[in-house]
């Protein structure tokens, strides 16, 4: 049988019809329904070999459990991290990635949690007990920076972001910033730990920001700059440290995983934590959705309804 997917093609996207996954005696067949879009993709599709399929977050149906047993039942709603094929119209999916959708959380919202969500569980405990710890977030207002503010002040710290877009100030606010400043030139250290995903001289500057004994935890180079600064800067801060987290290697080491994203689910069913999405569209759109991730126009979560 064939289905539709997006894949590389002459070095372009291309809608095809591609045959049906095969899937491992681990590995349960996902009948994708929604699909959400993350910005480290856009580079993802450009370094991707020809006939790949792309895609990282995806939510749906199950339509057929894993041969081993264990893992979501058939007819399951589950959210899944993938390291690829999600962009397609089933997918087969290590049962431990896939995490049950409770009731009353549509799979919209719950394809929004894989990539970005659990980049930031991971990186908020690299920063340990946070409770009346001052955090930076920033690039505040991208769906990552959104779901960051919320869980940081969830775990009891004093929050604070940049962005650049004065007109979501307030919202931020809402979201639990307790300060939201335009350029992280205006932000006021010491912090005890900074999410830094912009990268090129907003990275340097965290660097003078951190606390003695603080953590500044890489999650992304939108700026697509390299940093610069003075080793001494970080020298003389003693303890503090810098880790580059990437959310396929904590997930493979099992730091991080499917019971951490079906309690970020239950928050959403809770009303305690708020999916950013900045629209919804139908995944014809995939292309041009990319492009205006390149171009930094989508201040949330870009989500693609699969049809």
């Amino acid at each position: 049988m064939a289905m539709k997917a997006w894949r590389k093609r002459n070095g372009e996207l291309a809608l095809d019809e591609v045959p049906e996954p095969t899937p491992r005696a681990d590995e349960l067949i996902l009948a994708v329904q929604a699909i959400s879009l993350n910005r480290g993709e856009v580079r993802g599709v450009a370094m991707a070999a020809e006939g790949k399929i792309p895609g990282w977050d995806a939510a749906g149906t199950v339509v057929a459990p894993a041969a081993a047993g264990g893992g979501p039942r058939k007819g399951a709603r589950v959210a899944a991290l993938l390291n690829a094929g999600g962009w397609a119209q089933r997918v087969a999916v290590p049962a431990t990635r896939a995490a049950i959708v409770p009731e009353g959380v549509g799979l919209d919202v719950a394809s929004t949690l894989p990539i970005a969500g659990l980049t930031i569980v991971r990186a908020l405990a690299l920063g340990g007990s946070l409770t009346s710890k001052r955090v930076l977030i920033t690039g505040g207002s991208g769906g990552v920076g959104q779901i960051a503010i919320q869980l940081a002040a969830l775990a009891g710290a004093d929050v604070f972001a940049i962005s650049s877009r004065q007109q979501l100030h307030d919202q931020l606010g809402n979201l639990g910033a307790k300060g939201v400043v335009a350029a992280i030139e205006d932000a006021k250290g010491p912090f005890d730990l900074i999410l830094e995903s912009v990268g090129g001289s907003s990275l340097a500057r965290a660097i003078d920001l951190v606390g003695p004994a603080g953590v500044i935890v890489t999650i992304g180079n939108s700026s697509e700059q390299k940093t610069t600064f003075n080793a001494r800067t970080l020298f003389a801060k003693g303890a503090a440290r810098i880790y580059g987290l990437l959310v396929f290697e904590e997930v493979q080491s099992g730091r991080v995983g499917a019971a951490d994203l079906e309690r970020l689910m239950a928050l959403v069913h809770d009303g305690k934590l708020l999916v950013p999405i900045a629209f919804q569209r139908d995944w014809t759109e995939l292309p041009a959705t990319l492009r205006e991730l390149e171009r930094r126009e989508v201040p949330g979560k870009a989500v693609l309804t699969v049809s």
